[in-house]
């Protein structure tokens, strides 16, 4: 679930799993269409952490995988439409056999207070949860919200039944500075893992360096996958 997937159809990077037909089914909650490789290129960086090869070489952990590819974030702003397009698209994923779903997004101060993000309240965490109750892994970033007056991780992260990851530093093996902290406003621990914050993606226009708990998150799918 991702804010737009541009050149995903084209990228060599996904050549291996176009020719394979590995991405079963598209849709963007948004616009109420099937056409997702367009808009924000977060989510072709956040995909090829999970299934991109360059060369030969594999970007993400999961290059064998079948994808769902679902738009439901705006990216420009954060409209409340967004987490009912998240519920919908965990309905349309569970329908159509999915096993993980990745998310690297997340709500807070334009929305919540902090002591709201217990788990309970926000429409997305409990429509995370339902998913997890269907059989289906929830992966979700933190947040990079760990150097802001907010601090803390925002919301699905704070789900009980969602896998919540947090970021680490590739030089250092530690607490990468914007990566969210826990624990939950209810004071359970969160995140739950920690993988990579800073990784080399696949970009619009070649390979770029980018870096936020979003592509620590696809790693950690990856690999459950």
């Amino acid at each position: 679930f991702d804010a737009g997937f541009p050149t995903v159809d084209v990228n060599p990077c996904f050549e291996h799993i176009r020719k394979e037909n590995r991405i079963i089914k598209t849709f963007d909650f948004g616009k109420k269409r099937e056409n997702v490789y367009a808009f924000n290129s977060h989510g072709t960086n956040v995909f090829s952490c999970i299934a991109g090869m360059f060369d030969s070489i594999p970007i993400g952990l999961a290059t064998g995988a079948e994808f769902l590819l679902a738009r439901t974030e705006n990216a420009l702003y954060e409209p409340f439409g967004e987490e009912e397009n998240w519920l919908a698209a965990v309905e349309w994923a569970d329908k159509n056999g999915a096993d993980i779903i990745n998310s690297s997004l997340g709500y807070t101060v334009h929305r919540y207070f902090r002591e709201e993000m217990n788990g309970r309240t926000s429409l997305i965490s409990r429509a995370a949860n339902m998913a997890a109750r269907k059989g289906i892994l929830v992966v979700n970033a933190a947040g990079n919200e760990g150097e802001s007056g907010w601090h803390f991780i925002g919301t699905p992260a704070d789900a009980d039944s969602v896998l919540s990851i947090g970021g680490i530093d590739p030089e250092t093996d530690i607490h990468i500075g914007f990566s969210s902290f826990g624990p939950t406003a209810d004071k359970r621990m969160k995140p739950n893992v920690s993988a990579y914050g800073k990784v080399i993606a696949a970009g619009k226009n070649g390979m770029v360096v980018t870096e936020g708990t979003s592509f620590a998150s696809p790693l950690v799918a990856g690999f459950a996958a």
